[in-house]
């Protein structure tokens, strides 16, 4: 009574526009509970939401929250969406966990924002013929599923699980039903039947990844050739940016505000290039917005001379692995009200030039090496600091704060937490290099810095109530003697 073929039946019947339909049936050693929302004109599945559970009574307690989930699903608009009918999986085990995992993975694609979903009872043989009887006009109930040809789907998604001797995987391909032609094809291995459910999830990913990554950049294209004003990408998945991929740099031909955000979800934008995964040049404000998670194989965001970027609660930059580090400021102006930066193999926030900081909110924590670090490359980098943390983070001098000679740093808020580290046993919480009135001795040895100058560090945590001004020496400033 839940195939797509019944609920369009009983929907017309009825006189509904949605019906929601579950089942609770059993994939190996697992009770599974699939619960979807099905529009009926067009046989469309427009949300949907999965679990596993030991007894009856965890399901009762979790259906507030799954019933919160569907209805968010299905306010999202897919009209733009190609769509893709979703064909039962071919397993040996039997109908029952074919269909279970089929209606796993429309869920999951669903889930992706990268096509609209037709679940479909049928084989792919008879999806091409009922597409190929709506083009011609046919409407006979028996035959079609949906009415209008508009709403047929011209892709279908046909699987299969396969086995050979121990080993276990999932061949799925999407299908062009008019040509025969396949747009897309993958696989996955899995163990058991009860490993199939994050096989299908990952499989989900490996058959949309394409799909979000090319509307991402055309979206980016778009912007780019677009004049003056502000412009949202949402992205409705996770999207990857390959090694092949041109650089993601808004163009500065017009002064732009440009937000990139996540859905009713986090969403993940990753490179994995080499290089900066978002570059923020002169005239354009990039805000990183809800449900937003950065990542990339080199640095995070590069915002250059002029541009600026803006940092909200919810978005996270985090395992940036190259370049300076999480964010880096080169004559540009960074604020960040909420968010967090963490676990980026260089600095949190590296700035050079004249480049402003200021941070009022979020967390800059766990980044191996300091949590803002100022360096006078041909500048006088500032960072203020009226709210937010800085935590856990550790470098050579600074790890929470590292201030180059002429930068300037000035906290009258925020906490910098006890647990940032220096490596070379001072200036745990803040590192101070002091101005050099001698110009010819720029290059002058730590070491001797610091025996001229000792009251220059701060060691203990400083919390919201600490004042600290690296324009004023000892404890005026808010420093404490070396260690």
């Amino acid at each position: 009574m839940t195939d797509s073929d019944t609920i369009a039946r009983l929907g017309r019947q009825l006189g509904a526009r949605y019906i929601v339909a579950g089942s609770i049936t059993r994939l190996g050693g697992q009770q599974l509970l699939v619960i979807a929302i099905m529009q009926i004109e067009n046989l469309q599945q427009i949300a949907g939401e999965w679990l596993t559970f030991q007894s009856i009574s965890e399901v009762r307690s979790k259906l507030p929250e799954i019933a919160k989930n569907i209805v968010a699903a299905s306010q999202k608009n897919t009209s733009r969406l190609q769509k893709l009918a979703v064909l039962p999986f071919q397993m040996s085990s039997g109908d029952r966990e074919a269909d279970a995992l089929a209606q796993i993975l429309a869920i999951e694609i669903i889930r992706t924002g990268a096509y609209a979903v037709f679940p479909r009872t049928k084989t792919l043989e008879q999806v091409q013929a009922e597409y190929n009887n709506q083009s011609s006009g046919g409407t006979d109930d028996y035959s079609v599923v949906a009415i209008g040809r508009g709403d047929n789907p011209l892709l279908a998604l046909s699987g299969a699980a396969r086995r050979l001797d121990q080993d276990r995987m999932f061949n799925a391909a999407i299908i062009n039903v008019e040509s025969g032609a396949q747009v897309k094809g993958d696989s996955v291995e899995y163990q058991a039947i009860e490993d199939s459910i994050e096989a299908i999830q990952t499989l989900a990913k490996k058959l949309t990844g394409d799909v979000l990554r090319l509307a991402f950049l055309k979206s980016v294209d778009d912007i780019n050739k677009a004049g003056a004003g502000s412009y949202t990408i949402t992205l409705t998945g996770d999207v990857t940016i390959g090694p092949n991929d041109k650089d993601i740099r808004f163009t500065a031909n017009a002064q732009k505000t440009i937000t990139i955000q996540g859905d009713s979800a986090e969403r993940s934008l990753t490179s994995q290039r080499n290089t900066a995964l978002l570059e923020v040049p002169s005239g354009i404000t990039l805000v990183l917005g809800r449900n937003l998670r950065l990542s990339s194989v080199g640095s995070g965001v590069d915002v250059s001379t002029g541009g600026t970027l803006r940092m909200e609660n919810g978005a996270t930059i985090a395992n940036c692995g190259g370049g300076f580090g999480g964010v880096y400021v080169s004559d540009g102006t960074f604020t960040m009200s909420g968010g967090t930066i963490s676990g980026n193999k260089n600095s949190g926030v590296f700035l050079s030039g004249n480049s402003t900081f200021t941070m009022s909110g979020g967390t800059i924590s766990r980044n191996n090496d300091s949590g803002v670090k100022l360096m006078d490359f041909k500048g006088n980098p500032t960072f203020t600091m009226t709210g937010g943390t800085i935590s856990g983070n550790t470098a050579n001098f600074g790890g929470g704060v590292n201030v180059d000679k002429n930068s300037v740093f000035v906290k009258t808020g925020g906490t910098i937490a006890g647990d940032n580290r220096s490596t070379e046993g001072s200036g745990h919480m803040v590192y101070l290099s002091m101005k050099l009135d001698d110009k010819n001795m720029s290059h002058i040895d730590s070491i001797i810095a610091v025996q001229s100058y000792p009251n220059n560090v701060r060691n203990t945590a400083a919390g919201p109530s600490v004042n600290l001004d690296s324009r004023r020496l000892g404890s005026a400033g808010g420093w404490e003697p070396r260690r």
